[in-house]
C-alpha cells in the first residue's frame, strides 16, 4: 500500500467513527467488495483521481540539508442513495461529511473541499452528490 492510500485510508477510518455517517458504507472504487445493485442504502464510494509525488529540498521551511517527497493526490467520495428516495437526506449527508472531514484530517493534510449538486447515475440507478479533497503532505529525511 502506498503513502498516499495509507494517508487517505486514515481519514475514511475516522469518518466512520462520526456517529451522524454511521449508517454510510464506505467502498473503494475499484476495491474487492462488490457494490449492491440496485443501491438500497447510503453508499459512499471512495477514489484516489489524481497523485503526484515530487522529489526536492526543503531548505525554505527547514535547513538547507532536508530533502525528502512531497505527495499530492485528489480523492472523490461519490455519496449515493437509491433513487426512490428522491435524495431524500442526501444533502445530510454531504454536509456531515464535509464537517467530518475537518475532524477526521488530524495531520491537517486536507488542503481544500467541495461538494457537487444533486446528480442522478441511469447505470446504479440511483441519486449522488460528489464530495471532492485534496491532500498534500510531505515525507522528509536528512541529506
Amino acid at each position: 500500500m502506498n503513502q498516499i492510500e495509507k494517508q487517505v485510508d486514515k481519514i475514511i477510518v475516522r469518518l466512520k467513527t462520526i456517529d451522524e455517517l454511521k449508517p454510510l458504507r464506505f467502498v473503494r472504487e475499484y476495491g474487492s467488495h462488490d457494490i449492491e445493485m440496485p443501491v438500497t442504502g447510503p453508499l459512499a464510494v471512495v477514489s484516489v483521481t489524481d497523485t503526484t509525488l515530487s522529489k526536492s529540498y526543503f531548505g525554505d521551511y527547514l535547513s538547507s540539508s532536508v530533502k525528502g517527497e512531497q505527495f499530492m493526490a485528489k480523492v472523490k467520495i461519490r455519496v449515493y442513495v437509491p433513487a426512490t428516495e428522491n435524495g431524500s437526506g442526501l444533502s445530510e449527508i454531504i454536509s456531515e461529511l464535509l464537517l467530518g472531514l475537518k475532524k477526521a484530517d488530524t495531520e491537517k493534510i486536507i488542503v481544500e473541499s467541495s461538494a457537487s449538486s444533486i446528480s442522478f447515475d441511469p447505470d446504479m440507478n440511483a441519486i449522488y452528490r460528489t464530495v471532492d479533497f485534496a491532500i498534500e503532505f510531505y515525507l522528509c529525511e536528512e541529506a
